[in-house]
């Protein structure tokens, strides 16, 4: 799959195909700030000191504990709804939102029964924590790129070359697609590159057919390129302001909600999925090339 993508965005070889791309990735530079970011409960501790905002999260389950999901209704009950997920791992992997409507229980918008519920949110904690976390609703402005419960998602990447300052060298704009999950790589989500100098969209691609430009969404005719991201500025800010804190890494790339209290930051990754970090670079949407970038941290 790799390689079709690759030749379908970028054209020719793929260079650093993913699973090198991700070893590489995780490899490169303060080993310990690697480990710091994959544990999302420290991660956020420490980078809210740096003026990064985070999902509120008012119960954390531990690992190993059996949970009945009547303990959460309380919770529930006073928000517009939760999102769980590990405390560890990327790429949303066991994460799902999840609401209480009085009637019973709704996991990303569908119905559920307790007895369900109960036996998914075991199996998780089964392997890690689980962060019960605020639900973060879309800004107004783009209400209209929201699907179900699903907003849409900013990945900023920040790079920075051995000893020097880090900066903005690309962002993503992932738009969900109705009826489709989020982890269907080829069709869950429209990509739409962001123009890193003035927070412009670009028309969006589905993986499943990068050929074909998405100038506004199919479902409901809502404009996507030429349309101004609100809160760009605040987020690379942000972004900027958490690199800066982990001065020993050579790239991030940071999920962000622009939610209705702001932007807020969900989690940094440095291992990411190579296809998503070059994709700005197809369209001509990123402010440095990342091959050199990440040799010049290569030892010597």
């Amino acid at each position: 799959m790799d390689v079709d993508l690759w030749r379908g965005l970028h054209g020719g070889y793929n260079p650093l195909p993913q699973r090198a791309a991700s070893l590489l990735l995780a490899r490169l530079g303060d080993r310990t700030a690697h480990v710091l970011l994959a544990d999302k409960m420290a991660a956020a501790a420490r980078l809210t000191a740096a003026g990064a905002v985070f999902p509120v999260t008012p119960v954390v389950l531990s690992q190993g504990q059996g949970v009945d999901p009547d303990r959460l209704v309380p919770v529930a009950a006073a928000s517009a709804g939760l999102f769980l997920k590990p405390r560890h791992g990327h790429g949303g992997a066991g994460a799902f939102g999840l609401r209480h409507d009085g009637g019973g229980w709704q996991i990303d918008a569908r119905p559920v029964d307790a007895t369900a519920l109960a036996a998914r949110l075991n199996r998780l904690l089964g392997a890690d924590d689980l962060l019960v976390q605020e639900h973060l609703a879309p800004c107004t402005a783009l209400a209209d790129l929201a699907t179900a419960d699903r907003a849409p998602v900013l990945r900023l990447a920040t790079a920075r070359r051995p000893d020097e300052a880090p900066f903005l060298q690309s962002a993503l704009l992932t738009v969900p697609v109705p009826d489709r999950h989020p982890r269907d790589f080829l069709h869950g989500g429209i990509q739409v590159p962001v123009d890193p100098a003035s927070g412009r969209l670009a028309a969006g691609i589905l993986l499943g057919a990068p050929r074909r430009p998405i100038p506004r969404l199919p479902w409901n005719n809502a404009r996507l390129a030429g349309r101004i991201l609100p809160g760009f500025e605040d987020a690379v800010a942000m972004a900027l302001g958490a690199m800066t804190a982990l001065p020993g890494l050579a790239l991030v790339h940071w999920d962000l909600i622009p939610s209705t209290r702001g932007m807020v930051m969900l989690e940094g990754n440095t291992g990411g999925n190579w296809i998503l970090a070059t994709l700005p670079g197809a369209f001509g949407l990123e402010t440095a090339s990342l091959p050199p970038l990440l040799r010049a941290w290569l030892p010597t």
